[in-house]
């Protein structure tokens, strides 16, 4: 009794445990963890397990794989494996062995019936006649939906839209959405297909599968970058997972719509940045006319035409149809027409004409090309100076077409200034900048003004004109020097407060510009003048390792630096040790001129006076300063006018430091190298000499 008590409890015990390994088994197959299904099924024998694994290997793509497991494998009577054959042989593009073993199933319970109906429809659809599609979507119509499987709806929905009938199919993608045990693929691709924003953020945040949730996260992006007020969220989203993921699908699209969205915002440096990305991430788009032209369209409009019309010529390269190459070739020509290379343009003008009339733009060039060929025929005019007749043809073309005047006006403006008639030229520019209704025509007649001031050095006007223009164009290449020049013009009229707020704005808003570089070196020159020499420095410390920044502003930087430092020395002498290793620094390591290895030397030697190292200042200041003038100027070197007077500055002490010793004689030799040298100094010197020659001690 007791031994049949025994085996009866190692059988209970032995049926627990497989029951429990299939449990796991269709766990996993729900989480989308198909190596674990698998692991778990084949621990058991029985049909319910070899289904689970044949799924597993369906949902991973892994065909060979399922034939090779269904093998010889007689059907349990549900169909279910003659049905995974059958899916198996049509991925594998044996779609009569496909039928076939579908033709095998005799008595489907409902959901596999689903399934099978579908597979039917799908193969009909891509193989039939007309006739048998017509059949295969009525299949599909009689389907049962509240017991098909979710894999089952998805592909009737799929099947119905391609045959023209979305509004069914959408009703399918609503039911998948709403339900509350639907598969994460078939939820996700339903809220895809529906562009439900809450389904797809629902996706995102709860998606177990990672690439499932990487791709809810970028249609959720695509969706969220429509409006204006989620616009943020969903470019940082596309942005996050492009950057973590560009191979998950829908990467690409998801770039592409993003820089479209950046496009029709009027943002075209983050429009350009995301094309150039999308380029150089997926080489298969170096192959899509349309991101070619529009990554041209952003660069044009950038001021970058050059770069534009490299970027139509490949649109032109690879479009599929006529209608996307004319549409390329009509942008390529523009811009050669606004960069005055008019007879080229009216090149592609008449090819577009001739070969693609039917085209949107061939029909549009039709009434167009005799303008074009006249505008061209006026912009060659005003490059040859003929400022009188350039002027004829754009009256002209303003009065045939209203929709080219600000144009023709911006234009006749140009040629005004060319006569000299700068009154006029002025007054016209600010009638386009108030009252054009092209905002690129505005924006540059806006800088156009702003230069006038400025060569005017009327600086305040300069720099609010400058400051407006970066309002108006934030995104144009030209804004960060607009703003450094803002800041120079502040910096001339002596507001050095505003000087140092537009710079500081520069470096903010344009890290990436060189133009950053000149912001610094105008914040910290500025700082130096209202004598904040520690903020000064801590400025121009960082233009000085900045990136980038180039040679020349880099040592103007090092010198103002040295300078602050310098004049920090009269509060904390320690400040005049620092000064010292500067220009020591700059001294041994830059590339100087002539002139200005001159004036670092004579600041050096200034220094040690400061330092109370007089001996070591009077042999800088022969040594490095006065001998090396004099030596150079034998040798034919060229010595700017500060640097004369620097050497003038540097005997006049040499001599006073001697005479003070009691030493004439040396201070009057030093000065005789003065009156012998090419500088305005040299009758002062003259004077000192005969001032210490009426004391008469001269050893």
């Amino acid at each position: 009794m007791r031994g049949a008590f025994l085996v009866v409890a190692i059988a209970a015990s032995w049926m627990f445990a497989f029951a429990n390994e299939l449990e796991t088994a269709r766990e996993a197959l729900r989480d989308g963890l198909w190596d674990v299904a698998r692991t778990h099924a084949a621990t058991t024998n029985c049909n319910e397990a070899l289904a689970i694994t044949a799924e597993s290997y369906a949902r991973e793509n892994k065909w060979a794989e399922l034939l090779a497991t269904l093998k010889g494998e007689d059907d349990d009577g549900s169909g279910i494996f003659c049905y995974y054959r059958a899916l198996a042989y049509y991925k594998t593009g044996k779609t009569k062995d496909a039928i076939s073993e579908l033709d095998d199933i005799t008595s489907p319970d409902a959901s596999l019936e689903s399934l099978c109906t579908v597979l039917r429809a799908t193969i009909a659809m891509e193989t039939g006649k007309s006739e048998e599609k017509t059949k295969a979507v009525a299949l599909i119509k009689n389907i049962d939906f509240k017991t098909a499987s979710d894999d089952a709806r998805m592909i009737a929905a799929e099947i119905m839209e391609a045959n023209g009938d979305r509004k069914d199919a959408i009703k399918i993608w609503h039911s998948i959405v709403n339900s509350t045990n639907a598969n994460e693929k078939a939820f996700v691709v339903a809220a895809i297909n529906l562009e439900d924003v809450n389904a797809l953020r629902n996706a995102y945040q709860s998606a177990k599968d990672p690439g499932l949730r990487r791709m809810s996260a970028l249609q959720l992006g695509v969706q969220l970058i429509k409006d204006k007020s989620t616009f943020a969220e969903g470019a940082e989203l596309i942005s996050d997972i492009v950057g973590e993921s560009p191979d998950q699908g829908g990467a690409k699209e998801a770039m592409i719509a993003l820089a479209d969205a950046y496009l029709t915002a009027t943002n075209y440096v983050a429009a350009s940045e995301k094309y150039r990305q999308t380029l150089e991430i997926w080489p298969e788009a170096a192959s899509m006319s349309e991101v070619h032209e529009a990554h041209g369209w952003a660069l044009r409009q950038l001021g970058k035409r050059e770069e534009a019309i490299e970027c139509y010529k490949r649109a032109e390269e690879v479009a599929k149809d006529d209608t996307a190459k004319a549409s390329a070739m009509l942008a390529h020509g523009d811009t050669l027409s606004e960069l005055g290379r008019g007879e080229e343009a009216m090149e592609l003008y008449r090819e577009v004409k001739k070969k693609y009339p039917q085209t949107p733009a061939g029909e549009k060039l039709k009434g167009i090309i005799s303008r074009r060929e006249n505008e061209s025929a006026g912009i060659k005019l005003y490059s040859d100076f003929r400022f009188e007749e350039a002027r004829k043809v754009f009256a002209k073309l303003a009065e045939e077409d209203p929709s080219v005047a600000s144009r023709m006006a911006y234009f006749d403006m140009l040629c005004l200034y060319g006569l000299g008639r700068d009154e006029e030229a002025w007054r016209k520019a600010c009638e386009i900048s108030s009252e054009s209704d092209d905002v690129m025509l505005r924006n540059e007649a806006t800088l156009w003004k702003a230069k006038y001031a400025y060569n005017r050095r009327r600086w305040g006007e300069a720099a609010k004109l400058f400051k407006q223009y970066v309002e108006m164009a934030p995104e144009s290449k030209y804004a960060p020097s607009a703003l450094a020049w803002a800041a120079r013009a502040a910096f001339a009229e002596s507001d050095y407060p505003m000087a140092i707020e537009i710079a500081t704005a520069l470096v903010k808003e344009y890290p990436a510009s060189p133009e950053k570089a000149k912001g610094y070196l105008i914040q910290g020159e500025a700082l130096i003048e209202l004598a904040r020499f520690d903020e000064a420095v801590l400025v121009l410390e960082r233009m000085i390792v900045a990136e980038g920044t180039p040679a020349a502003e880099r040592l103007r930087a090092q010198l103002a630096k040295a300078d602050a430092l310098f004049a920090m020395g009269a509060d904390n002498p320690r400040r005049y040790d620092e000064a010292l290793e500067a220009y020591s620094a700059i001294r041994r390591g830059e590339a100087l001129s002539p002139s200005a290895r001159l004036m670092v030397s004579f600041k050096l030697a200034r220094t040690l006076e400061k330092l109370k190292r007089p001996d070591e200042a009077i042999d800088r200041y022969y040594t490095d300063v006065v001998l090396a003038y004099r030596d150079g100027r034998r040798k034919g070197l060229w010595f700017d006018d500060e640097a004369r007077a620097t050497f003038a500055r540097a005997a006049f002490r040499l001599a006073d430091e001697y005479e003070a010793r009691g030493k004439d004689f040396q201070a009057m030799h030093i000065l005789e190298l003065v009156v012998a040298s090419d500088t305005q100094a040299s009758d002062e010197a003259e004077k000192r000499i005969d001032r210490i020659q009426t004391k008469g001690r001269l050893l």
